[in-house]
């Protein structure tokens, strides 16, 4: 017996033909979507409906080929350079984001950076290089994000700008526990109520 194939809206579920980019009835992107025959429809509906659940904490994001997180409106992948202005912006649950990680929004919305290993360094030579490369503040190797047992912590590497959260100069080489809805201050700080052009700013979501 043949079974027919589909791709399944993760947006509305419709059943898509299998050739099809973009959903029939709701125009969501389809690439990357998994085909699936009848007798894995059970297990895709009740995914669709997992995810469905709690729309409120959904947020738009776009998702390079390389599997960064950017903003909806990002035109290169902050991670690896890549063009995603032709990429559909889609929704994710922010509660399941980070994965008990953390994500690190910039300030000004334009991309989303996950924190998907158990250590990640950034700076102008290190990860997220093509964000950080044009703030001459940030050093090569700037800070160090470490996650112990689901918490998150920030360390500053630079011996020159160094690392700021929630506008307060955290100690060198020593962890600092981030919290939901910390500020960091990459090589900057706020002064007289600005920030600094050339340092970055972040804000740190870090799930519960």
């Amino acid at each position: 017996m043949i079974l027919t194939k589909f791709k399944v809206c993760p947006a509305c579920n419709e059943h898509n033909p299998p050739a099809l980019l973009e959903c029939k009835k709701c125009e969501t992107d389809l690439t990357g979507i998994k085909i699936v025959d009848e007798a894995g429809l059970s297990f895709v509906n009740e995914s669709v409906k997992s995810v469905t659940v709690l729309s409120s904490n959904y947020s738009l994001v776009k998702t390079c080929d390389c599997g960064t997180v950017n903003s909806p409106q990002a035109r290169k992948c902050s991670s690896c350079g890549e063009d995603i202005s032709d990429i559909r912006a889609m929704e994710v649950q922010s509660s399941l984001k980070a994965s008990n990680k953390a994500v690190l929004r910039s300030i000004n919305d334009e991309f989303i950076f996950p924190l998907e290993t158990p250590v990640t360094i950034i700076g102008r030579e290190a990860e997220m290089r093509q964000y950080l490369e044009v703030k001459t503040y940030v050093s090569r190797k700037h800070a160090k994000f470490t996650i112990v047992n689901g918490e998150v912590y920030v360390e500053n590497m630079s011996s020159t700008n160094y690392t700021f959260v929630n506008n307060t100069l955290i100690p060198a080489n020593i962890p600092y526990l981030l919290k939901n809805g910390d500020e960091i201050g990459i090589g900057g700080k706020m002064i007289n109520g600005e920030r600094q052009n050339q340092a970055a700013y972040f804000i740190a979501e870090v799930s519960v």
